[in-house]
């Protein structure tokens, strides 16, 4: 309904517009430009609606928080990639970047195994975690280009560093786009092929 209403205002404003170019005035400036605020109020009506649809919805087993966003939408992704590579090598740790969103149910989900028991413990000294933002448009998919990162296949998806800054491979392939459907026993092996094996696996099922 709001987008049928934006429409019709967007095209009565584009034909009063015309007719105001032409020397024709059918309406007064001012009613104009109120159908343009009342146009833009209800793009941000439309852009609400629109994260509370995709807002992730709570799944058995896997706590929801809707305060906590763990893919920070404001941040610098260039500069936070660029330092937590820096700080990774530095530390002699390996690094894992990534990219999701915050309604992503997945990319939520993958967030909490990372950060749960057992795989915090084991990573803890070993990993280095960073979450990049690609939940609208556009946003950071030129930074995820940069490194060779294809979105193509879905969110989550990431890119992972040895300790000496060397790319080891990607999940390109879509291995962790069913992240919602995996225990945090199978990110924890996943985690381990990485920093044991040099391997970018699928997380198999596990015991």
């Amino acid at each position: 309904m709001h987008a049928f209403v934006a429409g019709l205002i967007l095209g009565l404003a584009a034909y009063h517009g015309a007719l105001l170019l032409s020397g024709q005035t059918p309406v007064s400036r001012e009613l104009l430009y109120e159908q343009q605020a009342r146009l833009e109020e209800l793009r941000e009506e439309n852009a609400d609606l629109t994260d509370d649809l995709f807002a992730p919805r709570g799944q058995s087993g896997v706590p929801y928080n809707p305060i906590e966003k763990p893919y920070a939408g404001l941040a610098d992704a260039g500069a936070l990639i660029s330092e937590a590579r820096s700080e990774a090598r530095a530390k002699n740790k390996f690094l894992m970047v990534t990219f999701g969103a915050n309604w992503c149910m997945d990319c939520r989900t993958l967030h909490y195994h990372l950060n749960s028991e057992p795989v915090a413990g084991y990573a803890s000294d070993l990993f280095r975690f960073v979450f990049v933002d690609v939940g609208k448009l556009n946003q950071n998919r030129d930074v995820a280009e940069s490194l060779g990162v294809s979105l193509s296949r879905g969110i989550p998806v990431a890119i992972f560093f040895d300790p000496a800054g060397d790319v080891i491979g990607t999940t390109n392939d879509g291995q962790l786009e069913p992240a919602r459907y995996y225990s945090s026993k199978q990110i924890l092996k996943f985690v381990r092929d990485i920093a044991e094996h040099s391997l970018v696996l699928a997380p198999d099922s596990v015991n």
